[in-house]
């Protein structure tokens, strides 16, 4: 069962996150040959303050 974690800034509407999480999941049933059922996508959101890259907070 592939699980799929998505980092993300939060503030994304849910109709958002459900394509976001279609389109993944789709990709995945095609990739892999496996059913829909087994696809779990998780979505992690933080506000940006809480994002850093190089020790820059982006």
């Amino acid at each position: 069962m592939p699980i799929v974690t998505v980092a993300m800034y939060s503030g994304k509407s849910q109709a958002e996150k459900d394509r976001l999480a279609e389109a993944i999941t789709d990709d995945i049933v095609k990739i892999l040959k496996i059913d829909k059922k087994e696809v779990v996508i998780v979505f992690q959101e933080a506000p940006h303050g809480n994002w850093y890259s190089s020790g820059i907070r982006l």
